[in-house]
């Protein structure tokens, strides 16, 4: 597994779904890409950010271009 994380942005957390200062974690092999803001962050303390995208991720190959 190969991560990659964004610079932080405004838009919408995939777990809490409110617009707020967010960034996002992919795994290119898989091309899951999840989008966490930093409360979220906080509730999933101690889960690997891997763990974050095999759980949570949605496939977005456009984001790895």
């Amino acid at each position: 597994m190969k991560l990659k994380i964004s610079a932080t942005f405004f838009g919408r957390c995939d777990i809490c779904k409110r617009e707020k200062l967010v960034f996002s974690v992919g795994d290119e092999d898989s091309k899951k890409v999840v989008t966490l803001c930093k409360d979220c962050v906080e509730k999933l303390d101690g889960m690997l950010a891997s763990e974050v995208v095999k759980k949570f991720g949605k496939k977005n190959e456009k984001a790895f271009e």
